[in-house]
This record gives structure tokens, C-alpha cells and sequence, in this order.
């Protein structure tokens, strides 16, 4: 049984397990977070627990964080990764739920993704990563430029260019895009700033 936990300051992730089941089944489940999923089904205990028993722990290319609010212990969402290629230093970003509309946009939202993107580069060691993203979710397309990545009109996954009859765009962000992210949009100082307030 795989056990990762990335510590932040006021976040910390925690890697899925039975759990956390109850969470996921209720964010993935509503229509406003599902809308852009690739989840053409209601989710049940039953097939989560198949896909964590039979999948998830028998493939060593795919990660899926809870990130958790270090003040109370709340999950508030996922984060996570598949395709890793150790040879290729690639993998494929994505499962990226916040679940708790609360957290939406907030301070410990950017400190839970910097820690999930900072282990993707620094710990397995990934060169280039990929994401794919449904081509009406503006909202998630803003985001992921905003955290570096710029649009491949290649497609490295072809699979992914049609999922669950949504059309998708292929994203790709190398390790020197998103050090220059960290520097340019300043999201360490942002982070570092929302934790001062706490500070009395």
C-alpha cells in the first residue's frame, strides 16, 4: 500500500485511501464539479473501491493526492497524476477537483498545487508534463496558463484528444516553464504572504 504525504504549511497531501472514499464519491458526483470530468457514470463506493483495489494499486504510473486543510483536517479536493514514463520523464497532470467550493481560488488551494506540481518535477523527476483539458472549460484552460503551460497542437496522447464524446486540448509545461512560473507570477511570495496573515 502506497502512503505519500507532502507536507506544506497550511496544507498537506495525503495520498487516496478508503478514507477519503466518501469525499471523492460526493465531489465527483455533483453536477457542478462534474460537468467537465471524464466520468460518464454515477460513481458508487462499489466502483471506487474496485478501481482502488484493482487499478490503482497495481500501476505504479498513476498518483492521486487529497489535499487537506492543515487547520482543521478538511479534504477539500484532489490532485494527481497518470502516464508516468521514468524513461520519458513524462507524465499526464490532471484529476484536479476542488471539491469544497470553499477553497476555490483560495491561498491554501495554490500552496496544495505547488506542492503536487514540486513533487512531480523534483521527486519523480519529470522533464515534461501534460494536460488535457475539455475545450469548453475556459475556466480550467485559464488556469493551467496561468500556471505555465502553453497549448501542443502535436498531441503526444491521441487517446485523449475525444474522451466520453468531449473534445480536448493537450497542454504541455516543461520543468523550466514552471520555474520561471515560480518567479514570474510570484506564487511562492503569494503563498508565503496569505501565511504572514496568520502570523500575530
Amino acid at each position: 500500500m502506497r502512503n505519500l504525504r507532502l507536507e506544506g504549511k497550511y496544507v498537506y497531501l495525503e495520498e487516496v485511501q478508503p478514507k477519503y472514499f466518501p469525499y471523492i464519491i460526493e465531489w465527483r458526483n455533483n453536477p457542478e464539479n462534474n460537468r467537465f470530468l471524464n466520468q460518464p457514470f454515477k460513481l458508487t463506493m462499489e466502483l471506487q473501491t474496485k478501481w482502488y483495489e484493482e487499478k490503482y494499486l497495481n500501476d505504479m504510473t498513476q498518483g492521486l493526492f487529497i489535499m487537506l486543510d492543515k487547520e482543521n483536517d478538511v479534504p477539500f479536493g484532489t490532485i494527481g497524476w497518470t502516464d508516468y514514463d521514468a524513461c520519458e520523464r513524462i507524465c499526464i497532470a490532471g484529476r484536479l477537483l476542488v471539491g469544497n467550493l470553499l477553497y476555490r481560488g483560495s491561498l491554501k488551494w495554490k500552496e496544495a498545487a505547488k506542492l503536487a506540481n514540486d513533487y512531480l518535477y523534483n521527486s519523480l523527476g519529470v522533464e515534461f508534463v501534460y494536460a488535457h483539458v475539455v475545450k469548453e472549460n475556459i475556466a480550467s484552460i485559464k488556469w493551467h496558463e496561468k500556471w505555465g503551460y502553453i497549448r501542443s497542437f502535436d498531441f503526444k496522447f491521441p487517446k485523449e484528444k475525444k474522451v466520453s464524446g468531449m473534445e480536448q486540448y493537450e497542454y504541455i509545461r516543461d520543468s523550466y516553464m514552471y520555474k520561471k512560473l515560480l518567479e514570474i507570477d510570484h506564487i511562492e511570495d503569494e503563498v508565503k504572504n496569505e501565511q504572514n496573515k496568520y502570523i500575530t
